[in-house]
């Protein structure tokens, strides 16, 4: 397997996982949660170049970071151009003005299908369901995969919020995760690390 490291950055009052995902000097970051200063900290100290940016929704919790982290560490930004609508804090759209300053960043739009990152192959799975526009980042090479709120240890991520869709997740999960390696480790954006077999056998959202 390839050697990648993984380190975890409890970002924000929401807890969420952001990943620093290095090889030979290189980086790149999953998800970046509001107060990313500790991550910051980190790549400089390891003089890691940043590559990428890769997000897996729109949230405010998994993105509030990123303006701050690209202020410090220039690289492209990838998300799914499906919850664009989610940026939309205006008053109209539910939500407070107060929090645009920290979404607005540019990003490539992207879909599935396979990528190249740290000289790794990178698949981009769909999957919608937390959010339309929900996407997975799958390293083959290295037995990884980083969910964001589609999966959770012995749990599934909140539909309740805009355009979720309970049906869409659980599908998700069976077609897109259930599908990877039994011993895929899977990393989400809350909560411990757990692993495709695990939550085959425990998850009590499915039954096989």
């Amino acid at each position: 397997m390839a050697r990648l490291i993984i380190e975890t950055f409890i970002l924000g009052p929401d807890e969420t996982n952001c990943y620093l995902v290095s090889m030979d000097g290189r980086a790149v970051v999953v998800d970046v949660g509001l107060e990313p200063g500790r991550l910051i900290e980190r790549i400089s100290a390891l003089g890691l170049d940043l590559e990428g940016v890769y997000l897996t929704h729109f949230h405010l919790d998994h993105i509030g970071g990123v303006k701050e982290l690209l202020e410090a560490h220039p690289a492209p930004v990838f998300a799914s151009a499906e919850d664009e609508f989610l940026k939309d804090f205006s008053f109209e759209a539910g939500g407070c003005r107060e929090f645009a300053r920290f979404i607005d960043f540019p990003y490539t739009a992207i879909g599935p299908g396979r990528r190249t990152a740290l000289a790794q192959p990178l698949f981009v799975l769909d999957t919608p369901g937390h959010t339309p526009g929900g996407l997975s980042y799958f390293f083959p090479a290295a037995g990884c995969v980083f969910v964001g709120d589609l999966l959770f240890m012995i749990a599934v991520g909140r539909t309740d919020l805009p355009r979720g869709s309970s049906s869409e997740l659980l599908s998700s999960i069976r077609s897109r995760i259930f599908t990877l390696p039994d011993d895929t480790r899977v990393y989400s954006g809350h909560g411990p690390m757990t692993t495709v077999r695990h939550e085959k056998a425990n998850n009590p959202h499915f039954i096989f």
